[in-house]
This record gives structure tokens, C-alpha cells and sequence, in this order.
């Protein structure tokens, strides 16, 4: 009983940390459930349930095959399987976007000589989607956070992430035109999807948006969205990422007695009084404790909306620990290619740092101009 703790406990050090610290701050302040944003908390449970339903129906695997069996070298090969990643990441999110297209792309590439080339494609495909998921405020669990806290009109949003998108992309295709353009056999492999549901999903993705910008009350899209999810494939069910939902919840914690403690918020808001400061200081945190809970921590302690939704989203750059979406990429690549850990460990560091520090220096100079 005891080790089946311990595992669950070690399994997700995101989880345990912040269930922990809940609990401390809990216990030197207090428990309210209002201090839980539950606009956030039942958001992402619907936008979990719908995306799991898109993925189990076939869809982006069956394109994602279409657009692989055009490609005739290993560079257009990995090019379109990174702007499937960028793009998909929009509206599918990064994690779904790796879950889904990371696999796939080991499978095609197994046996490919070029394993430095294969292990750039990999890493360039978890950048792409945590990049692609930053332009809408469904694309990630800080943007939605953000969106949601500081009510930001969706063409403030847009105008703010949609600079980052634009540069990442310039970046991602430049760097994978420096890759050889090697002949390359693929074999093809039929995957159907199931149009039933891939309607019906959609049409739920379309409830949910529409709840994600007030249109329809969020409790209302999310609590269609589960009934139908119940009769339809209640297995879903077990695919939401609940974890990850009491993270966001004992963070919520965490925040609502920190701002209770005038003191620590005396010590905490200087560091974030101007706007390339809050941006740095957003990329800063993110390194260390990933950049969904740093967009929770950082929030109420400065105004400057642009700078923390910027800095959290160039923040999931960097470090394996910077984004969730980047250890999901590591674990799928320690399983399918354990011998390779430390080449992968090497090419990601050097592609994030690059990155990081070209779109992070654009970035604190677009503040500093606008």
C-alpha cells in the first residue's frame, strides 16, 4: 500500500509539490474554495474531455499520415511533421500534439542512419507545439489561466501572442531548412478516422470556445460537454488528466494565502513593477518550476498583462522542467530510444537555449517599444 503511494506521489513531482505546498499554506493560513478559479478548472476538464475524443477518433493521425506520405526527404519529412505539431498545437493543445505526433514520428523514422538528424526533428517537434499553442488562449493551460484572470479582450491576446507565433514559425522553418534533404522511402499505412465523431467532438471543441469567451455560461458548455462524453464514450473519462487539475486547484491554494499575507506581497511585487521586469521574471520562474504554475504565482502580483502572458509562453523554452509538454516529450523519447537520452538531452538544450534567447530578446525589446 505504502509503495503504491509513493509511486503515485513520484510519478508527477508537479502534482505532489504543489499538493504539498497546499497543504502547508493551508495549514499557516487557511482552506477557502473560493480561493479556487473554478471558470479554469472546469475549462480545462471539458477542453480534455473534447480533444481526448478528437484524438481517439483518428483525425490528426490520419492527416498526419496523408501529409508523411508527400514527403520524399528526411528534411520535408520533418518539416511537415513540425508544422503539423505548430499548427495542430493551436486548437488540440501541445500536449495532445506530442502525445500524438512524437510516436508516430519515431515509428517512421526507426532505422533512418541519419539519427542526428531524426533526433533535431524530435526536438524541434516539441518546440513547434509548445510555440503553436501559445496563440490562442485554448492552446495551453497558462494561457487559458491568463486569459481567464485578467479578462484580456481577445485582440489584446491575439496581438501579443500572435508576434511570438510569427517569429517561431520564421524560426522553425529557417532551422529545418539547415537540415540535410536526404532521399527518403516511407511506408505508407492506412489509418482511418471516424467522421461520427470527429463531428461530434468539433462541435463540442465549438461549445467550449464559445464558453472559454463568455458567450455561453462555462458551466453550462462544460457540464454539456460531460453528459454527452457520458453517453457517447464515458471511457473518456479516465483519459482526463485529473492531476493535473488538482495542481491547478492547490495552486489556487497557494495563491489565495499568499495574498492574504501583506508582508510577503511587499517583498514579492517589486520584482515585477515594470513590464520587462514581469517578462523576465515570468521566463526566470518558468526555468524552474514550469510555466503553468508560474503564470499562477506571477499574476497577481503585477498589471503588466502583456509581459506575463509573453514571458510564461516564451518560457516553456529552455529547460525540460520549463514545460509539462517538454517532459512529455522526454519520457516518449526515453521510451523509444533509451539509448539515445543523453544525444536527444544534448540537441534540446541547444535548440531551446537558441531559441530562447533570440525570442526572448525580441520579446523584452517589443515591450520596451510598445
Amino acid at each position: 500500500m505504502l509503495k503504491k503511494i509513493f509511486f503515485f506521489f513520484q510519478s508527477d513531482l508537479l502534482f505532489s509539490i504543489s499538493f504539498f505546498l497546499a497543504l502547508v499554506a493551508s495549514s499557516f493560513g487557511r482552506f477557502d474554495v473560493h480561493f479556487i478559479d473554478f471558470q479554469v478548472i472546469l475549462t480545462l476538464f471539458g477542453l480534455m474531455l473534447t480533444i481526448n475524443g478528437l484524438e481517439k477518433a483518428g483525425l490528426l493521425n490520419f492527416i498526419g499520415q496523408r501529409l508523411l506520405s508527400k514527403s520524399h526527404s528526411l528534411r520535408a519529412l520533418i518539416r511537415t511533421i513540425v508544422l503539423l505539431s505548430f499548427f495542430s498545437s493551436m486548437v488540440l493543445t501541445n500536449d495532445v500534439a506530442i502525445l500524438t505526433l512524437l510516436p508516430m514520428y519515431l515509428l517512421i523514422t526507426k532505422g533512418i542512419q541519419e539519427q542526428k538528424s531524426v533526433l533535431l526533428g524530435a526536438v524541434y517537434l516539441i518546440v513547434a507545439a509548445n510555440l503553436g499553442s501559445s496563440l490562442f488562449p485554448f492552446g495551453n493551460p497558462q494561457n487559458l489561466f491568463l486569459f481567464s484572470f485578467y479578462n484580456l479582450p481577445l485582440t489584446t491576446f491575439l496581438q501579443t501572442t500572435g508576434m511570438m507565433v510569427v517569429l517561431s514559425l520564421t524560426l522553425l522553418v529557417g532551422s529545418i531548412q539547415l537540415l540535410p534533404a536526404s532521399p527518403l522511402i516511407i511506408k505508407k499505412t492506412t489509418h482511418f478516422f471516424e467522421k461520427k465523431y470527429m463531428v461530434l467532438y468539433l462541435g463540442l471543441m465549438a461549445l467550449m470556445i464559445l464558453g472559454i469567451f463568455h458567450v455561453v455560461p462555462f458551466v453550462l458548455s462544460a457540464s454539456i460537454v460531460a453528459f454527452v462524453v457520458y453517453f457517447f464514450q464515458k471511457e473518456l473519462f479516465r483519459s482526463v488528466d485529473y492531476r493535473l487539475l488538482v495542481t491547478f486547484a492547490c495552486f489556487f491554494v497557494i495563491i489565495g494565502n499568499i495574498n492574504e499575507q501583506d508582508k510577503l506581497i511587499e517583498m514579492i511585487q517589486p520584482f515585477f513593477q515594470k513590464e520587462q521586469q514581469a517578462f523576465l521574471g515570468s521566463i526566470t520562474l518558468s526555468q524552474v518550476i514550469s510555466n503553468v504554475p508560474a503564470a499562477i504565482l506571477i499574476a497577481p502580483f503585477t498589471t503588466y498583462k502583456k509581459a506575463v502572458l509573453l514571458g510564461v509562453n516564451v518560457g516553456g523554452l529552455g529547460t525540460l522542467i520549463a514545460s509539462l509538454a517538454n517532459l512529455i516529450g522526454y519520457k516518449l523519447i526515453k521510451q523509444a530510444l533509451p539509448q539515445e537520452q543523453k544525444r536527444f538531452q544534448h540537441k534540446f538544450y541547444m535548440v531551446n537555449i537558441l531559441y530562447l534567447f533570440i525570442i526572448g530578446s525580441i520579446g523584452y525589446l517589443y515591450l520596451g517599444i510598445g
